[in-house]
């Protein structure tokens, strides 16, 4: 190999450093604001290292053929990348990042113009930072270096494993909360329908009596007509009954819908509480993975859970910063 192994893990460590200040300054420039990025909680962006690292072992010797090595980049950069967020999306079902709606885009993991991009900028490694970080590493007094790489090893080791464990668990945090957003859909159209239900069964039921009232007082005034005086009381009989029955259908009825209504409304009530709890409990890796990709807010599969996680932590953000202000 042309460099050692104690090179190869600086050039890493520095590659990966790097790379997550570019992020952290492309996202401070677009929002305005610091975003950590990166898979990890630490200052380093892996891919970053391991894309620079790849290009450096393959493609330096061939760094007199700039054409050479704008393409090669380009190629190991891109694959990289691709490779990368298809991996991710298997295991969470939905894209960390998202180039569908570039032009010249693959599966929307890579697209042409930032794959360019990273063609220019390994060009742009090999041929000027990378000299200035090779004498930056050849100062690094041999005994002192390995003592910092195992500390950066042991931390980015220690931080991939925490972050790991607990990116494992949300699957399971959002699967619970879109199960609860599921179920509070199909409560709240439960509860509408329950209305329309007992709108429209009151007026049937209003117009079938009604019906039937007109049909018997029909009879009863032809009956009025012959024995006029004796079915007049009997007609104003009838009629106060079926007024009577008709309150009664309708007080039973009214009562039924209200008790199932108080029902679906405990049940939405309940739903609400547990949606509350799952978004309630704070998770830093879960909340900075949520902020650092927003495309995980777009996902078909679990969009909606990502942007109640988002809401709930701008909510505690914003709390926070009020209480401060306090």
């Amino acid at each position: 190999m042309r460099y050692t192994w104690f090179q190869i893990l600086w050039f890493f460590f520095l590659y990966g450093f790097l790379g997550w200040c570019t992020e952290v300054a492309f996202q401070a420039v677009r929002q305005g604001k610091f975003v950590n990025r990166g898979f990890v909680n630490g200052p380093i962006c892996s891919i970053y290292g391991f894309g620079v690292l790849s290009v450096l072992l393959v493609l330096e010797p061939l760094k007199d053929n700039l054409l050479i090595l704008f393409l090669g980049s380009v190629v190991f950069t891109s694959v990289l990348e691709f490779l990368t967020g298809w991996v991710l999306e298997k295991l969470f079902h939905d894209k960390w990042w998202d180039y569908t709606n570039r032009p010249l885009n693959i599966k929307g993991y890579i697209c042409l113009e930032f794959s360019l991009a990273w063609g220019v900028a390994c060009v742009v490694v090999v041929d000027l930072i990378h000299p200035l970080i090779v004498k930056l590493v050849n100062l690094v007094p041999m005994t002192l270096g390995w003592i910092l790489l195992a500390v950066f090893g042991t931390a980015w080791v220690a931080d991939h494993i925490v972050t790991i464990i607990e990116v494992c668990k949300l699957p399971k945090r959002l699967r619970a909360i879109q199960s609860i957003e599921d179920a509070l859909t199909a409560v709240s159209d439960e509860i509408g329908e329950n209305i329309y239900r007992g709108a429209s069964g009151a007026k049937a039921r209003g117009e079938e009596l009604h019906a039937d009232l007109a049909e018997k007082n029909a009879e009863f005034k032809q009956a009025m007509q012959e024995k006029a005086a004796d079915l007049a009381e009997k007609n104003a009989e009838f009629k106060q009954a079926m007024q009577e029955k008709s309150a009664e259908h309708r007080q039973a009825a009214q009562e039924r819908g209200e008790a199932y209504r108080q029902s679906l409304e405990a049940r939405r009530a309940e739903l609400l509480q547990k949606r509350e709890e799952l978004l309630g409990r704070r998770n830093y890796v879960h909340d900075r993975i949520n902020k650092a990709f927003p495309a995980l807010r777009e996902g078909k599969t679990y969009g909606r859970a990502f942007t109640k996680l988002h809401d709930k932590f701008q909510e505690r953000k914003n709390g926070s910063k009020d209480h401060k202000a306090e």
